[in-house]
């Protein structure tokens, strides 16, 4: 299971009414899921992975912090809970750092965590890069997906990081980006639909040169 995906509504009512060994539940399941999260907003070199896990850290605490301040203590609401926390960490570590806005996702060296921390990110692959055969070769399908994922226009790339990495509903990404929630959904669609296309022309090119003596 992945992230939020691997408790239930009964574990964050729990945590939130400040049961100590639910809220550890609650955090440890998020963990992977945040530093995804943040990776992809920050799309930082290797070098800069000490980044990632401290502020990995500076939101699992905040999360930990606000837990019992959610009126609402449902999966739902404490992915967008996640969202808006690691949202703010990220843009706080920016400003300091003199960058108003993360870098490029092409300039990234594919440097990332374990193929597996990205979860539900493996439903935007087309079949032709799915194979059982080994972690590894999963691992760098993921990588694949981000890489292209960074050439994708603005309003593509931040729809799929909601959805996909966030896995915020559409009613609450289409607040976000204050838009219907229809075109939400159309805008989703396409947005997977190109990286899809995007990711097996890339296969295909590699396949090519590699043919090649």
């Amino acid at each position: 299971m992945y992230g939020a995906e691997s408790i239930n509504d009964e574990t964050v009512r729990a945590a939130v009414q400040g049961v100590a060994s639910e809220r550890d539940k609650v955090l440890e399941a998020l963990a992977s899921q945040v530093r995804a999260m943040i990776t992809i907003r920050l799309s930082p070199t290797p070098a800069q992975f000490h980044a990632v896990e401290d502020l990995a850290q500076q939101s699992l605490i905040a999360l930990s912090e606000g837990l019992t301040q959610l009126r609402d203590a449902r999966v739902t609401t404490l992915k967008s809970f996640a969202s808006v926390v690691v949202g703010r960490k990220v843009a706080d570590f920016l400003r300091q750092n003199n960058n108003s806005k993360p870098r490029s996702l092409d300039s990234h060296d594919g440097s990332l965590p374990d193929g597996s921390a990205f979860g539900p990110l493996r439903e935007i692959l087309p079949a032709s890069t799915i194979s059982p055969r080994s972690l590894a070769v999963r691992a760098d399908a993921i990588r694949q997906v981000v890489s292209e994922l960074g050439r994708l226009k603005r309003n593509y790339r931040e729809i799929i990081t909601f959805a996909f990495f966030d896995q915020l509903p559409v009613n609450e990404i289409s607040e976000r980006m204050e838009m219907t929630r229809p075109a939400a959904s159309m805008l989703l669609v396409r947005a997977v639909k190109t990286l899809r296309r995007n990711i097996t022309g890339s296969s295909k090119v590699y396949s090519n040169r590699a043919r090649k003596p």
